[in-house]
């Protein structure tokens, strides 16, 4: 906790820390109480009144420092020509209290309900191919409901509709602080994740909902918090529920736990759950197709925009380089040509759009948090790096 914070500020500005941990708690107590009182809405105007207005992509992190996976996903993302903003900065990185930070991110850009916003893991991710992403965000503008009042459960459930929100999916099934809200003896815990998911597969199957949660054929059927392409009005009345079930309980820490009851209760909608803790059906779903997000396992990297790297980073020591050596913008920097020395070239010239976990902006130029000699390395950029 403490490393983040000196290498973000430096050892002389290190003392500030205790007031800063006090000023981000109190800044989450605001934003929680915000949310509760209902001041979820963008601070920009509804898209009926734009006219023609053009929905903004944006795509955001939540980091504390400058980690070295961070650096690798900064390179892939200037590399394929997208701007990715990261907030956080010199705070304490937590699953749950990062929210807030994106949450601040939202209201300090004024967007529009119809923007997109991709929200991603920043430290074990990268972008694939220009044109991979630039086919993906189409295909969710062209199917999602752009405004809340084109929102459509049956056309959803009929696949003439996308769901305005998708998370990731994986073939891992990882719910550990679910008991919060669904008790459970400890003995039967470490089955509590499949258990949910599994009662869940039984609901949509006899009542059709299917298109929104099922058990995928190839076994990518459960919720991953590190990836979420959202219309801005959908995150919006996600988060509502999200912030109301954090305040359910203190020590929430896992918030993939948090996200999954949320999409499961919107299929099972059980009796004794609050009003306030249900999301619309249909609202949330998960990327089965990975066209957004994708864990790689035996699959063309190219199918999903985003590579995402999870779990230990010792796991990906072999198949890691191999993943890599697939992708363009990795290809040009491993080459003696004309192109690495383009890469590199831009590499040098660019700069990190980055706020501190108390919201002001702190861009730096790239090469001054990301040596310029391990980011256009390609064996740097294929190891073990820490997240």
């Amino acid at each position: 906790m403490l490393k983040g914070v000196r290498e973000f500020y430096g050892d002389s500005r290190g003392r500030l820390y205790v007031m800063g941990l006090v000023l981000m708690l109190f800044f989450w107590w605001l934003g929680l109480r915000n949310v509760g009182s209902g001041e979820t809405s963008v601070e920009g105007k509804k898209d009926g009144s734009y006219g023609n207005h053009i929905p903004r992509v944006f795509f955001l992190v939540a980091e504390t420092r400058y980690a070295p996976g961070w650096c690798r996903m900064i390179v892939s993302s200037i590399l394929t020509n997208v701007s990715v903003a990261t907030v956080g900065m010199g705070g304490w990185y937590g699953h749950v209290s990062r929210w807030l930070w994106l949450y601040r991110y939202l209201r300090q850009k004024k967007m529009s309900e119809g923007d997109v916003i991709v929200i991603f893991d920043g430290g074990d991710t990268v972008f694939t191919g220009e044109d991979v992403r630039e086919e993906a965000v189409k295909h969710f503008l062209d199917t999602t409901p752009k405004i809340p009042e084109a929102f459509n459960e049956t056309a959803i459930l009929r696949g003439e509709m996308t769901p305005p929100m998708l998370m990731a999916a994986e073939n891992f099934c990882f719910t550990p602080q679910s008991h919060f809200m669904v008790k459970t003896p400890k003995s039967e815990r470490a089955h509590q994740c499949s258990k949910l998911y599994n009662e869940a597969f039984v609901v949509s199957n006899r009542t059709g909902l299917r298109s929104i949660l099922r058990a995928n054929e190839s076994g990518r059927s459960y919720l991953n918090g590190g990836g979420i392409i959202a219309r801005v009005w959908a995150l919006e009345e996600a988060l509502k529920a999200f912030f109301n079930l954090r305040k359910k309980k203190f020590v929430w820490g896992c918030d993939q736990s948090m996200w999954a009851l949320l999409l499961i209760w919107s299929i099972t909608r059980p009796e004794n759950i609050k009003p306030a803790l249900l999301v619309r059906r249909g609202l949330i779903s998960l990327d089965y197709e990975t066209r957004y997000f994708l864990y790689p396992s035996k699959t063309m990297v190219m199918s999903g925009m985003i590579l995402h790297f999870a779990g230990p980073v010792h796991v990906w020591k072999r198949t890691l380089p191999q993943y890599l050596s697939e992708i363009n913008w990795y290809r040009a920097l491993s080459n003696s040509s004309p192109k690495r020395e383009a890469s590199i070239r831009l590499l040098k010239n660019s700069t990190v759009e980055m706020y501190t976990f108390w919201g002001s902006r702190k861009d730096a130029k790239l090469s001054t948090v990301c040596p310029i000699s391990n980011i256009s390395d390609p064996s740097w950029l294929s190891g073990q790096l820490k997240k």
